[in-house]
């Protein structure tokens, strides 16, 4: 039964990112054509980190205390048309803020979704199930930003967003069509506030939750937050400026299949280990790079870096935690990342201005490598030996 929920609620996935990513290529430049602060630029973009964080916890209980996904799922697919097409309409940085801010809350939806779609495989494949699914999210991603330049080419900056809308649309029919059961009264959790926090307290959850927050703040701050503006400032077009985070993508999804192949065989915290110290390195050569070409080899490292410890993380945090719980788990780990989404843009916004796009990758770069790194060391028994 399951082999056919599989590949369409995959391939469902891949729509819902291609809608949420098909604007964030231009999206920085976008929002710098009503501002010259790039402190401002940062806060546009980090309300899609910030909604993220605010729901997904809240969305995570809620599905456990109902045993319901379906609703939440396809109606956050559904937000992310809408916030697109707000950002399309509304030139004020209040309105691109507010579209931003819905699209973030439709990014919610992706913790129902990883739920439901782990729940098809049988616990000991449960990394395996969250590597395959973040492959679906870049490829989704891939595709949406390898499309934002012709989209562009083709219909104007507001093109995207309303090609995004389309999509959504049609990635929330798919859903609608698969057969998600409401779960038993058996396989609900109790929730109350003492089970909440009994989940939130448990230190499988926790750390690797707060490791991938710390990632994902250099990811946000610099691959999908102004790198694509270093880019432009460098002298890259629309196409070349897409290409870049395409690449980024692409390499992620590399990572992913390789996440998938070795999610079972050990060697984890090495893998993590590496992948800070790339993702670094990856940045450093951003900052320290004279040339449109040399992004293009950054943000290739990076983006091999987050294909390897996204679903690394995201796996280890719900492996251990019974079926009854899983998407508070889920909520409190997607929760927790999506603080270091937020985080990213706004403080790297408020750093470049300060100090300039190139010592802000500098600096974030270092953060990238040891803040994660000291976390995982002063862990080690979340992480199972190699």
């Amino acid at each position: 039964m399951n082999r056919g929920r599989i590949p369409a609620l995959f391939g469902a996935a891949v729509l819902y990112f291609v809608a949420l990513y098909a604007y964030v290529p231009g999206l920085p430049a976008y929002v710098a054509e009503r501002t010259s602060s790039l402190a401002a630029v940062g806060v546009v973009l980090s309300m899609y980190g910030l909604w993220m964080a605010v729901l997904r916890m809240p969305l995570g209980v809620v599905t456990d205390a109902t045993g319901r996904e379906k609703p939440y799922l396809v109606g956050g697919i559904l937000m992310a048309g809408i916030g697109a097409v707000v950002m399309a309409l509304g030139k004020s940085l209040g309105m691109l803020a507010f579209g931003r801010a819905l699209t973030g809350a439709a990014a919610a939806a992706w913790v129902p979704m990883m739920v439901v779609f782990a729940g098809f495989f049988p616990p000991e494949l449960t990394i395996f199930a969250t590597s395959l699914l973040s492959f679906a999210s870049s490829l989704g991603q891939l595709i949406g930003t390898g499309l934002t330049g012709f989209l562009e080419s083709m219909g104007g900056h507001d093109f995207p967003f309303f090609a995004a809308a389309g999509l959504s649309i049609a990635a929330s029919i798919i859903v609608a069509c698969v057969r998600i059961p409401r779960r038993d009264a058996a396989h609900r959790g109790l929730v109350t506030a003492r089970s909440v926090l009994a989940v939130f307290r448990r230190r499988d959850v926790l750390v690797p939750s707060f490791t991938n927050a710390l990632c994902q703040f250099g990811v946000w701050a610099l691959t999908f937050g102004f790198m694509p503006l270093l880019a432009r400032r460098m002298g890259a077009n629309g196409i070349a400026t897409s290409l870049i985070m395409t690449l980024n993508v692409a390499a992620n999804m590399a990572a992913n299949i390789v996440a998938t192949l070795i999610a079972n065989r050990g060697g984890r915290r090495l893998l993590l280990y590496g992948s800070f110290t790339a993702f670094a390195g990856g940045a450093m050569l951003a900052a320290l790079g004279q040339s449109v070409p040399a992004l293009f080899v950054s943000t290739v490292v990076m983006g091999l870096a987050n294909g390897l410890f996204f679903p690394i993380l995201l796996g280890l945090s719900i492996q251990r935690v019974d079926a009854a719980h899983r998407s508070t788990a889920m909520g409190i780990h997607q929760a927790v990342y999506a603080v270091g989404m937020f985080a990213g843009p706004w403080i790297g916004g408020v750093l470049a201005d300060a100090v300039g796009i190139r010592t802000m990758f500098v600096i974030v770069a270092a953060f990238s490598l040891a803040a994660p790194s000291l976390l995982i060391t002063l862990n080690r028994p979340v992480t199972p030996p190699s």
